[in-house]
């Protein structure tokens, strides 16, 4: 006497399915939030890449054009943030700004992720 069981019992001599969804799902969502997790920081480390460029380019444009060190820390502040830090040089006519951005997020605090970057211009007037 064979008699057809619902979804809780043996099918064709194979054990039930029943709670595997369940457990492959466990094991994909934490790599799923995982992998979000390490997208989101390589993003937002790119972006503190872009504004350390543009906060020593506009630095070194601001010493070229003569202007005071208080204004450039102002302009590296405004442009990448008050917890950016920059480094002047200047030789024989040509002045180059370093910057050092911090990138933020607790994956990169751990890892002491920056962003560096420096711009190089010629002064006006041979200084």
């Amino acid at each position: 006497m064979n008699r057809a069981r619902g979804g809780a019992g043996r099918i064709g001599g194979r054990a039930p399915l029943r709670g595997s969804v369940t457990a492959e799902f466990a094991v994909a969502v934490p790599a799923v939030i995982l992998l979000l997790g390490m997208l989101l920081s390589a993003g937002t480390a790119a972006m503190c890449q872009v504004r350390a460029e543009e906060s020593a380019r506009a630095a070194a444009r601001a010493i070229a054009r003569g202007e005071a060190a208080a204004a450039v820390a102002q302009e590296v502040a405004r442009v990448a943030g008050p917890e950016a830090q920059h480094a002047i040089e200047s030789s024989t006519g040509i002045v180059t700004v370093r910057v050092t951005v911090p990138v933020p997020g607790p994956v990169a605090a751990l890892a002491g992720l920056q962003a560096n970057a420096k711009a190089s211009l010629s002064v006006e007037g041979g200084r």
